[in-house]
């Protein structure tokens, strides 16, 4: 999976890293981010970053929906899609769009999509696998 592109179709900008942060509000509360995130303009696309097959869309709170694309033993993740492209069990190539990124009216229309790796149950950092 290294060295694939981004899982924007434009440019973004990472705002959260993966790890263990503390709250940018309350010192004394520590965040765990299990992905990263980025930010991006409005209309912008989630893309796979490699070939794969999807093996969920789902719903859930906080992160609209979900698509999970499975490739051989990895996994990655693509959180905050408003409208999905794609269907489970169909095949992506790397670079195809997955579906809109949720731009939230409530909060200046920011438009944030969070994104994960995983071996199986493990949770990878992202940035050493994207570009």
């Amino acid at each position: 999976i290294r060295d694939r592109p981004m899982p924007l179709d434009r440019t973004g900008k990472l705002v959260s890293s993966f790890g263990r942060h503390t709250h940018k509000d309350y010192a004394k509360v520590e965040l765990q981010n299990n992905g990263v995130d980025f930010e991006t303009e409005p209309g912008a696309q989630a893309c796979a970053v490699y070939p794969g097959v999807v093996s969920m869309v789902i719903v859930m709170d906080g992160y609209k929906n979900v698509v999970l694309v499975r490739h051989g033993e990895y996994l990655t993740v693509y959180a905050g899609i408003e409208r999905p492209a794609v269907r489970k069990g169909q095949q992506v190539v790397a670079g195809q769009p997955l579906g809109v990124i949720h731009s939230d009216p409530s909060d200046g229309n920011r438009t944030r999509l969070h994104f994960e790796v995983r071996h199986e149950k493990q949770k990878l950092n992202p940035s050493e696998w994207l570009r």
